[in-house]
Parts: C-alpha cells; sequence; structure tokens
C-alpha cells in the first residue's frame, strides 16, 4: 500500500513538472509509465498485464499508450453498434436492485441514453453516472434488508418474551391463542415482510396451540420440574459464589488489595502475546517503600501493615483500569503501564511522587511521611519482558543507591 502511495505522489509530480493538466486520462498514462518503469508489482497491475498479453501484436500496436481507456476503445471496437445496441437496451435489467424498485427510472434513463450512443459507455461522466447509481441501487437492497431484518427482530422479541413470561408462570391456556394472534398481527411490519412473515406467522400459530396442549397435559410436572430446577440454580448460585470468592482470595494480596505476585505473571504473559501481536507498548515500573524496616522496627508490624494498605491503595487510584498495580514482594511494588509517548509515563510518575510526598501516612495517632524510590523500562527498549524487569530491578536499585527518594528511567533521566 505504501508503494501504490508513493506512485500516486510521483504521478501528481511529473504532471504538475511537465505542466500538464490531471485529467483521468493523463493521470492514467504517467501512473502505469511510472510503474512500467519501475518493475512495480500488485494484484491490478498483474491483472493489467495479463488483459495486455492476450491481445495480438496487431492490437497491441494500435494501442496509443498502455491504460485503460486505450483497451476499452479497443475492445469496444470490435463489438457491433448493433449488437451493443442490443445489449445495453436489456442492461437495466440487470442494474435493477434485488430487492427494491425506488431507483428504477433513473437506471432506464441512463440505459437508454447508453443504447443510443453506445460510444458514450467510456464516457468519464457516464461511467461517474453508473457508479452513483450502482451505489444508490446497493444502498436501496441495505435498506430494504434493515427494514426485512428490523421486522424480524420485532417478532423474535415478541415470541422470546412470550415464551418466558409462559414458563415463568407455567399456565398457558387455550384462549392466549387468539390472543397471541392478535399481537402478531398489531405489529408494526413493513410492507415488503407481509408476505415473508405470513408463513411463518402460521406455523407459529400451529405451534403455540401445540404448546398450549402439551403444557395443560404436562402443567403438574412442569411446577415440578421447576422447583428443582430452582433448587439446582441456587446451590450453583451457591458454589459460583464460593469458587469465585476463592479465586479472588488467590489472586488479590489480601493486605494491599492489589494483585499478588502470582496474578501477576499470569496476566503479564497475556500483556507480552498482545506485545509482540499488536506492538503494544507498555513500560515497568519497579518501586520499593524506603527505609520500610525502619517503620516495622520503631512503629510495629501493625503500622506497616497499614503504611503498605494505604500505598497500594494510592497506587490503585492513580492507576487506570487496563493497567496492573501488584505486590511483588514485602515493600516492593510493580506497576505495568500502557502508553503512547514518554510524557505519558513522565507524568505518571511525577503524579504518583507527588501524591506520596504531599500526604501523610496516618496509623492511629502517628502521621508518617513516606517516600519511595523506583526504576523505569520501556519495554520496547529490550528484547525480551525479562530483560525489561530486570533492567526496572537494576535502576531501583541504582536509585537507592544515589540516596533514595528518586525515581530513575532506563534513559538516564531522574525524576526527585
Amino acid at each position: 500500500m505504501k508503494e501504490i502511495s508513493e506512485v500516486v505522489k510521483l504521478t501528481l509530480t511529473n504532471l504538475s513538472h511537465h505542466n500538464i493538466e490531471a485529467t483521468p486520462e493523463n493521470y492514467e498514462k504517467e501512473f502505469f509509465s511510472i510503474v512500467e518503469k519501475n518493475n512495480i508489482h500488485f494484484k491490478e497491475i498483474d491483472e493489467f498485464h495479463k488483459l495486455i498479453n492476450n491481445l495480438s501484436y496487431n492490437d497491441k500496436k494500435s494501442l496509443n499508450s498502455v491504460s485503460y481507456r486505450e483497451i476499452s476503445k479497443l475492445l469496444s471496437s470490435r463489438v457491433k453498434n448493433e449488437d451493443l445496441k442490443y445489449f445495453l437496451k436489456h442492461l437495466s435489467y440487470f442494474m435493477l436492485p434485488s430487492l427494491s424498485s425506488q431507483i428504477k427510472d433513473e437506471i432506464n434513463i441512463i440505459c437508454t441514453e447508453l443504447s443510443n450512443s453506445p460510444e458514450n459507455l467510456i464516457n468519464v461522466n457516464i461511467i461517474r453516472k453508473l457508479r452513483k447509481i450502482t451505489n444508490m441501487r446497493i444502498n436501496e437492497d441495505k435498506k430494504i434488508f434493515n427494514e426485512k431484518n428490523s421486522d424480524l427482530k420485532k417478532l423474535m422479541s415478541f415470541l422470546s418474551t412470550f415464551l418466558k413470561n409462559r414458563i415463568e408462570k407455567n399456565i398457558i391456556t387455550l384462549d392466549e391463542v387468539d390472543n397471541i394472534k392478535h399481537e402478531i398481527n398489531s405489529l408494526k411490519l413493513v410492507t415488503s415482510s407481509d408476505e415473508d412473515l405470513r408463513k411463518l406467522y402460521e406455523k407459529f400459530s400451529l405451534v403455540v396451540e401445540e404448546f398450549s396442549d402439551v403444557v395443560n397435559k404436562n402443567n403438574e410436572e412442569i411446577i415440578k420440574s421447576k422447583k428443582e430446577s430452582d433448587r439446582l440454580y441456587s446451590q450453583i448460585e451457591k458454589l459460583k459464589h464460593s469458587l469465585s470468592m476463592a479465586q479472588e482470595e488467590k489472586s488479590i494480596d489480601f493486605l494491599t488489595k492489589t494483585l499478588t505476585r502470582r496474578a501477576y505473571n499470569d496476566v503479564v504473559e497475556k500483556i507480552e502475546k498482545e506485545y509482540k501481536a499488536f506492538d503494544s507498548t507498555y513500560a515497568l515500573v519497579f518501586i520499593d517503600i524506603d527505609h520500610f524496616k525502619k517503620i516495622n522496627d520503631t512503629y510495629g508490624h501493625d503500622c506497616g501493615d497499614s503504611v503498605l494498605a494505604t500505598f497500594g491503595s494510592i497506587l490503585k487510584k492513580i492507576t487506570r483500569d487496563e493497567d496492573i498495580i501488584a505486590r511483588f514482594g514485602g515493600e516492593e511494588f510493580i506497576c505495568l503501564i500502557h502508553y503512547k509517548n514518554l510524557s505519558d509515563i513522565k507524568n505518571y510518575l511525577i503524579r504518583m511522587k507527588n501524591i506520596i510526598e504531599n500526604n501523610k501516612f496516618l496509623y492511629k495517632d502517628i502521621k508518617l511521611s513516606i517516600k519511595f524510590s523506583a526504576g523505569a523500562a520501556l519495554r520496547e527498549n529490550y528484547e525480551s519482558y525479562e530483560e525489561t524487569l530486570k533492567s526496572a530491578d537494576i535502576l531501583l536499585y541504582n536509585a537507592k543507591e544515589l540516596g533514595r527518594n528518586k525515581i530513575i528511567l532506563d534513559n538516564d533521566e531522574v525524576i526527585q
């Protein structure tokens, strides 16, 4: 596609350079000239060469230029004018929409014009008219099809509601059959659907009558089955809830409410596949709370747990749903952030740092100022996910070695 775009640009440039008007004929000649000189191949050009190769030597020699227009003139000259007129008289039949006749007059007018003057078959304005009418023809068919489809949806919606209500109530009488027929007849259907739906309506009415007889004869059995079904459904819902809770406990860290390391690794596998398939971009941010051991030693592990829970809550609040936050271990967290450009990542990191630094972490009557160090690595800069993770870990280590309370990116930029 890129090669075609370059040919188009070069064609227009050459025409402008030689002060030649960019008419369809001039454009086509220049376009094919460039394609031939540069030995460019794509589907349409290959098909065109097949068409050229089928011409005789004399036919090729008689062409003023290699273009669809010249070939059309050549092929048109082979057909007898009377034969062409005969074909064009019947052209309107082939052009009529399959589902509608709204544009019949427009089709007849242009077909009559062509049958009177067959030479206009390759006229640019006539071709444009034919394209316009063809589009109208397609749109008319689509319109009728959509109307029929809409009617079918109305009918199916009615059937679905009817059956659901009757089955839930476990009651249906023969008197209701007439009501059902009345409801079907009252549906506002377009005229074109009447014949199509009449047979469907008759079949459905017969089915409803048979269904009514069966339900009346087996009403008690149905009620019994429904009770059993409700009981089983209740048991299934309880099992589903228990399974969901167990799954959540396995995936969510109980303290920080972020993903566990195991759940994070499962999600990363899917994201890495997306990265390789669609070139999606993401960054890994490795975070470690500064002097966390000192907090535990000074105020106790309950206070440390409170700091971890609050820290995880802040990370979740400032991070989008499509990104990932996980507790990697101890006081370490990892963020997987999708981005469009480097400024997205920088803005995210700056916002994170400002919020953590400008808020006090409260435990009972103790107010703590929390700081952290981090390393950020962009996936696109590495051969694998593992290399990206390793780089983020090294950058985090460097941030700690350089005095903590800073974020280092893999372009050596430091946020502090």
